[in-house]
């Protein structure tokens, strides 16, 4: 009898333990297979092997699918919880894009400069920042991003100087010290009247760099903080830089 019983724990064993279970179903298709809802109480590991037990994650994670026959993993949703900004998919991961919107808090005059221009100073009124990389003061401005991409660039910016002269704004490289991106335009109005000028592009951009927006002019320049008129008046020069890819 003892014999008999032997025999077949052997013939059940592997049957055992290799058997997949099923939870209010007769045909599991998984090594456990739940037909219904699922409660857990603690954390949820995933990973791991026979020696090391997976991984619970970080808080604030999701649970991301990597594909049949492998383990799924935690990924990050979008950059940091708290940030303003456009969430865009980046090497397979969401997060939030570096963006830049600042305008002036009042009128600045840029006097006389080369190719290089000057700062624009007075650029402090910060709408967003979302990665702390810009300063603004009365007197200048910089940033710098914290990974290569592309970026979306515009500017808005009213101003007056002397007729025929050719003002140029745009972002300067302060490293490799040349325009990365800008606008010229001969100056049509009469001496003193407002002439607008806009950027829009997108260029490749380095975190190795520090950047600057600026102007220039063979004459002084002001650039206008509000336009004023019948209909009222309102804020005008504006500059965004946001991350694309």
């Amino acid at each position: 009898m003892m014999k008999k019983n032997l025999i077949l724990g052997v013939v059940l064993l592997p049957v055992l333990a290799y058997s997949q279970v099923g939870i209010n179903t007769r045909t599991p298709r998984k090594n456990l297979h739940v037909n219904g809802s699922l409660q857990i109480t603690n954390e949820l590991n995933v990973g791991g092997d026979a020696r090391t037990a997976g991984s619970a994650g970080t808080p604030g994670q999701v649970l991301k699918s990597n594909g049949p026959g492998l383990a799924p993993t935690w990924q990050n949703v979008a950059g940091v919880p708290n940030a303003t900004g456009t969430v865009i998919a980046l090497n397979g991961e969401f997060i939030i894009a570096q963006e830049i919107v600042v305008q002036l808090t009042a009128d600045y005059t840029v006097p006389p400069a080369g190719n290089a221009g000057l700062f624009i100073g007075n650029l402090t009124n910060e709408i967003i920042d979302n990665e702390n990389r810009y300063s603004g003061t009365s007197i200048g401005n910089s940033f710098t991003i914290p990974a290569d991409g592309v970026f979306q660039i515009k500017m808005n910016a009213q101003l007056s100087t002397d007729n025929g002269s050719v003002p140029v704004i745009g972002i300067w490289d302060d490293t490799a010290n040349r325009w990365v991106a800008c606008v010229n335009d001969y100056f049509s109005t009469p001496t003193g009247g407002l002439q607008t000028y806009t950027l829009i592009t997108s260029i490749p951009m380095t975190a190795s760099s520090t950047y600057s927006f600026r102007l220039a002019n063979t004459v002084s320049t002001v650039v206008k903080y509000v336009s004023t008129g019948i209909t009222g008046a309102g804020p005008i020069t504006q500059i965004s830089l946001k991350r694309l890819k």
